[in-house]
């Protein structure tokens, strides 16, 4: 296999090492990845390019988090989950990238700008656990599968349930490991992985460890107070970013 032009094989060093950065630090920002190589990539190869790279990611996280995260709370959201993949999968056969990041967009930010709403929320939900679990489980299937764009959905349901930073990112490190490695069937059915990436990203992917460490520094100097409106800005950001990207 033929490795890309270094013009491409640059960019995609700075993504494995984002990649790393993101999983060890701020997951929430998957949907910021797969925007940024969808700027040198096709939409639907980027899909297949930055997954990749995210089970990569997903490796380094598990290895640094697992003993963190709240297994209770992610077998409850499993089901929901693979309903939101399907119904992820049924989309992507029928609707283009375009459309699907405005509208994935428009959900992130309609989610965000509920955000002084939380502790009223956070009461509802404490009330309706099954109901608030079942629909953030099922939008972000979808939303990995069209999207890789899970992160923004699960980061504002983890901050509704009050998880401190090292519980946020051990629960997301399992339920993204999850989720990607479910998603590789769906993906291969509708050949969005392409052959004549895998040498350039087989190639770059060690650097994926690299960002990792500077992720983990990062969560560690970070207090509980700023790693909640970092998660947020980024959030809004990523949303704004689809939005603006996509419309018409």
């Amino acid at each position: 296999m033929n490795l890309l032009p270094v013009e491409l094989l640059l960019p995609l060093c700075l993504v494995a090492l984002f990649t790393g950065f993101i999983k060890a630090g701020v997951p929430s920002l998957g949907t910021l990845l797969t925007a940024s190589v969808a700027l040198l990539f096709p939409p639907r190869d980027a899909l297949g390019i930055t997954l990749l790279y995210l089970l990569v990611g997903d490796l380094v996280a598990v290895s640094l988090y697992w003993r963190l995260a709240h297994w209770n709370e992610l077998l409850k959201m499993v089901w929901p989950v693979l309903v939101g993949i399907v119904l992820g999968g049924v989309l992507l056969m029928f609707l283009d990238n375009e459309k699907l990041g405005l509208t994935l967009g428009l959900v992130v930010l309609v989610l965000v700008s509920m955000e002084p709403m939380r502790p009223t929320l956070t009461r509802w939900a404490l009330s309706h656990p099954g109901r608030i679990r079942s629909g953030s489980g099922i939008l972000a299937g979808a939303a990995t599968t069209i999207g890789n764009a899970a992160g923004p959905i699960l980061s504002l349901y983890f901050l509704l349930l009050k998880l401190d930073k090292k519980a946020f990112v051990g629960t997301g490190a399992i339920f993204f490991m999850f989720v990607n490695v479910t998603k590789i069937p769906v993906f291969l059915s509708q050949d969005i992985f392409q052959g004549k990436y895998l040498a350039s990203v087989a190639l770059t992917a060690p650097l994926v460890f690299v960002g990792a460490i500077g992720g983990r520094k990062f969560l560690e100097w970070v207090s509980q107070i700023w790693f909640n409106r970092i998660i947020l800005w980024l959030t809004a950001f990523a949303g704004a970013w689809l939005v603006i990207r996509n419309f018409p």
